[in-house]
């Protein structure tokens, strides 16, 4: 049951959460991920072969050497639904007047401007990775390199707000402090700033990342505490991890060792989700809890945002009952959803 006090601050940080524009932030969310493969097609040519009506197939001619058909005919389709693209006799057209439309929301709305790293990534390298993926590229996690950009992304306020709902949701400072987390996903160490902050300093922490390179970024990472900079491998209350990408190997933490683990917007990036969940649940202790964060569908359609996530080399995307099958397989047995967006799942006494 989650405390009167800790509904306050949820609702207070939902409605920050929220202040982001007219529009929904999910419809927003597929608004700029639309604008993101928009200008990644852009990049390899293919909206300007787009000005003219072009079928499936002479789209993938022209990228060339094009083994998912499927995954492309998914992106031409969600770029359809978000007026991107126009669809007439079973040709596709392109839309300048919505994307300059999407780009002059890039430079006035707030969810936009706070996604930008991501936008200008399809800018810069990501149309790269985008045709990769199409001619049949495949990752078990996602590369170093955009694992850099989505945690460049991942320091926007609203991803913070996300984190501060989670950890509220997770049962707040009552429930988290001195205790041991383990973050999953630590990313370059703005996260574990945040549930260091959180709980006043006073837990240990473990942070954890499928990269070497992303952990020593998170190691030199500084924070102030108590009127000193210090970098996080100072700190007597974190250790570090690099987890293995692939999942053929457990993490390099004992059974039944944590007490909570913290795993923010990662889940749909695994192509192992079972195994992951898998080995969450064998560091947690009886009664420990897992706070996670991803997007969760309540359709089957195809949006952007699915798009989005394969093209970068990601997974996919879960329902809520999906999600449920995947916690009860790994031993999460009582779990509780939030906004389609949050769930925390505890682990249940096995003795």
């Amino acid at each position: 049951m989650v405390a009167i006090s800790t509904i306050g601050k949820i609702k207070g940080s939902l409605t920050a959460l929220r202040n982001v524009g007219t529009l929904r932030v999910s419809r927003l969310f597929r608004s700029v991920h639309a604008l993101a493969l928009s200008i990644g097609l852009d990049k390899i040519g293919v909206l300007d072969f787009l000005e003219e009506p072009r079928t499936l197939d002479e789209v993938a001619s022209f990228i060339g050497d094009v083994k998912n058909l499927d995954l492309l005919r998914e992106l031409m389709d969600a770029l359809t639904n978000e007026s991107v693209l126009t669809m007439q006799d079973g040709c596709y057209k392109v839309s300048r007047d919505k994307i300059d439309e999407l780009q002059a929301m890039r430079q006035s709305n707030m969810m936009f401007r706070s996604l930008e790293a991501l936008i200008s990534g399809f800018e810069k390298v990501l149309h790269e990775v985008m045709v990769d993926v199409l001619r049949g590229a495949k990752f078990d996690f996602i590369s170093p390199e955009v694992a850099t950009l989505f945690y460049i992304q991942n320091t926007s306020e609203v991803y913070n707000i996300a984190r501060e709902v989670l950890l509220e949701l997770g049962g707040g400072k009552s429930r988290l402090k001195g205790r041991c987390i383990f973050d999953v996903g630590c990313g370059f160490g703005v996260e574990p700033s945040i549930i260091l902050k959180f709980l006043d300093f006073n837990c240990h922490l473990i942070c954890a990342d499928f990269f070497p390179n992303v952990i020593d970024e998170c190691m030199h990472a500084t924070i102030n505490m108590n009127g000193q900079t210090k970098s996080f491998k100072e700190l007597e209350n974190i250790e570090f991890a690099v987890l293995d990408p692939s999942l053929e190997k457990p993490f390099p933490i004992p059974d039944n060792y944590v007490d909570a683990t913290f795993c923010f917007q990662v889940i749909h990036w695994s192509r192992h989700p079972q195994e992951l969940l898998n080995e969450i649940a064998r560091t947690l202790k009886n009664n420990g809890i897992l706070m996670l964060a991803t997007y969760m569908k309540k359709k089957e359609k195809v949006t952007a945002t699915d798009v989005l996530i394969k093209m970068m080399g990601g997974n996919r995307f879960y329902s809520e009952e999906e999600m449920k099958l995947l916690f009860e397989k790994s031993g999460l047995k009582k779990h509780s959803f939030f906004l389609s967006n949050f769930a925390v799942a505890t682990k249940t006494n096995t003795n």
